[in-house]
């Protein structure tokens, strides 16, 4: 009788053991983490995967005949955040808003997404969404940009101030002004809104 019960609890324990290693295995992907360049790097193009990023999850979409090109639709680029295209644009009733991705293998995480808390989850209907800090790339070197706090021009070098929001770059003019932006970004990016609709304006007129 003892052995039966210690083979059948050394059984258990095996099976225990298999089921964590398998959880671990599936749960692997969430453990690599993309900034917003380096998921650009993923467009289909030269041999390259492809991998675009929803609700701040980036998914492998290689073995998609629709994605074989590394664009969908003439609409969608590989290696690009897609989140804000598959709920306010793409059909509903193809899309399941968003959803259609979570047949797709999953790859990693992208930085700075933050999912908006639900009154559900017992906090606020929204949060504030993540700015990650962005290390300047080799090919960034020479961009022209400007600070979305300051509005000045300026052009991109190794010590640039930089962040990373919702799969965007933005740089700064300084440190002070990138502190500014990371507390408060709706405010900078509403400013942004702002100036790019007079330029319009200007340009018509």
């Amino acid at each position: 009788m003892k052995l039966l019960t210690a083979l059948v609890m050394t059984a258990l324990l095996a099976g225990s053991v298999s089921a964590q290693e398998q959880k671990k295995t599936e749960d692997a992907w969430k453990a690599r983490t993309f900034t917003a360049e380096e998921l650009k790097k993923y467009n289909g193009k030269d041999g390259m995967p492809v991998y675009v990023a929803a609700d701040g999850i980036v998914y492998d979409l290689s073995r998609s005949k629709y994605w074989k090109t590394g664009g969908h639709m003439k609409m969608h680029d590989a290696g690009s955040d897609l989140s804000k295209d598959l709920h306010e644009r793409a059909p509903k009733g193809i899309h399941k808003d968003g959803k259609i991705l979570e047949k797709m293998p999953k790859v990693g995480v992208l930085q700075g997404y933050v999912k908006p808390a639900t009154a559900d989850e017992g906090a606020p209907e929204e949060k504030k969404p993540l700015a990650a800090v962005h290390k300047v790339a080799p090919e960034e070197l020479g961009r022209e940009a400007a600070c979305p706090v300051t509005g000045q021009k300026l052009t991109v070098a190794e010590g640039t101030p930089a962040l990373d929001l919702k799969g965007k770059t933005y740089y700064f003019s300084d440190d002070v002004s990138l502190g500014k932006f990371k507390k408060n970004p709706g405010k900078y990016l509403d400013g942004l809104k702002g100036r790019a609709k007079d330029l319009l304006k200007k340009k018509k007129g």
